[in-house]
């Protein structure tokens, strides 16, 4: 996080006081209170969305309103398809890392009431917690909300699959430079954060008592074997990852 927050100040898209207690986003003239974990989310959010999936910032809004029926609320980020944000495209809503499973799933909700909300068809999802992610594709006119496995990428489609050893950019066509795909390898991140997403694993498994604790660290054990089997299983570079146990703790 801190290596695209730097980044983020850089180009110029965000800037901190003193002490880093407010952030402002420059483009908007916006400040806000950098101490709230949701915002240090959000942030984050901002700035993948322009470094890693390449959107312009002419494009994104922060803190949209929204009307719903008789009253109006909040989006956290929502990414145009045009440059009159005349068609909502992305709509991203942060939560802090610590949320509980069920704040989680109701954050999701939130994100899917807005994309209803809002004018056109198809829009795409993004429940964020910083540690945990969610993707759904929304079609208000079929009435059908799918799982995918990351946000499209500008002008690219949703690939199949997120994660591959080594990275990967796909090409056009052996001699074309024009990128039609571009694919992740998995991070190292911190033993502070990777604690966090034990805790955040077990409490899903859990999911506040309905399963016995001891259970579900059993479970959890059994999701981190799979995960290590995964990584350590022999593949090519350029090979994804298996589907199944790409998201579990990445």
């Amino acid at each position: 996080m801190e290596d695209i927050i730097t980044k983020g100040i850089e180009k110029g898209l965000i800037s901190f006081n003193e002490d880093k207690s407010r952030i402002t986003y420059t483009f908007v003239n916006k400040t806000r209170n950098y101490l709230d974990p949701e915002e240090q989310v959000e942030a984050e959010s901002f700035l993948k969305l322009v470094f890693v999936y390449n959107y312009p910032v002419q494009r994104i809004k922060l803190f949209e309103k929204v009307k719903m029926g008789s009253s109006t609320k909040e989006a956290d980020i929502i990414v145009y398809d045009d440059d009159l944000f005349t068609s909502p495209l992305i709509i991203v809503e942060c939560k802090k890392q610590e949320v509980s499973e069920s704040e989680f799933l109701q954050a999701i909700e939130q994100a899917a009431s807005y994309a209803y909300a809002l004018s056109g068809t198809v829009k795409y999802i993004w429940t964020t917690s910083g540690i945990k992610d969610s993707y759904l594709q929304i079609d208000k006119e079929r009435q059908t909300r799918i799982q995918i496995p990351i946000i499209p990428i500008l002008g690219k489609p949703i690939p199949k699959y997120t994660f591959v050893k080594g990275g990967r950019l796909q090409k056009e066509d052996a001699g074309n430079d024009i990128i039609k795909q571009q694919f992740f390898d998995l991070e190292q991140v911190s033993e502070k954060e990777l604690t966090n997403r034990f805790k955040k694993a077990h409490q899903s498994l859990w999911a506040g008592g309905e399963l016995n604790p001891s259970d579900a660290f059993d479970e959890l054990d059994k999701l981190i074997f799979c995960k290590i089997w995964d990584e350590r299983k022999p593949r090519k570079k350029g090979e994804p990852y298996e589907p199944k146990f790409r998201n579990t703790l990445v």
